[in-house]
């Protein structure tokens, strides 16, 4: 099955961020976020995340990162909760500030969930295709990558991360489908086991070439 988002004629631009935790998306997306904000002005960038607050703080998705018995767990459950919660939140935050015009960076989207379902064998999940196509088509995907033993490790360092259930098994798995769906959803791929300046200096042209090239 394949995501079939919809186009919108909207003024402003959406760049979303993918990849596994520790592939190192926040850097980038604070790298964007900064030279955004000088190029067009720091009030025409908006910096969001997905799934948002209105999902990540239910018991169930609390359950899933925090509990390592996941057979309890139906994932299509935590799929309805954080697709609705997508729709929502494009439709009060998203959808607005690109209706004005204004450039939204997302940590994460729907391409996580697709990800994240097939990985746990969850592939014939027709209502949930059917759902997405709600979902707007972002103007760019930049998909974070390193190889998951270095995912893991960043992850360990994070004192926040210490009460964490961390399936290392499935982070592989997870990996593997982003990689394979890059040029699906034709994203960007930015390797960050290099230092955080080279990579962002290979996504300038993707990203100046939303905006008519470089100045």
């Amino acid at each position: 099955m394949r995501l079939r988002l919809k186009k919108t004629a909207h003024k402003g631009r959406l760049i979303v961020f993918e990849g596994t935790d520790g592939a190192g998306k926040t850097t980038l997306i604070e790298r964007t976020a900064a030279y955004l904000r000088e190029k067009i002005g720091y009030g025409q960038v908006l910096v969001v995340k997905q799934p948002t607050d209105l999902s990540r703080k239910t018991r169930l998705f609390q359950k899933m990162m925090y509990c390592n018995r996941h057979e309890e767990i139906d994932y299509r459950a935590v799929q309805l909760l954080t697709l609705s919660d997508r729709i929502q939140h494009q439709h009060e935050v998203i959808e607005p500030a690109l209706q004005e015009g204004k450039t939204v960076i997302c940590d994460r989207y729907i391409y996580t969930s697709v990800a994240n379902m097939e990985s746990r064998g969850y592939d014939k999940e027709l209502w949930f295709y059917i759902a997405a196509t709600n979902i707007i088509r972002p103007d760019l995907c930049i998909l974070a990558y390193v190889e998951p033993e270095l995912a893991v490790s960043r992850i360990r360092s994070r004192p926040e991360e210490a009460r964490r259930h961390l399936d290392e098994e499935l982070l592989h798995k997870v990996a593997t489908y982003f990689l394979e769906h890059a040029e699906q959803y034709r994203m960007v791929i930015a390797r960050t086991d290099r230092g955080a300046e080279m990579v962002f200096s290979d996504l300038l042209p993707y990203i100046d070439s939303l905006y008519g090239g470089t100045e």
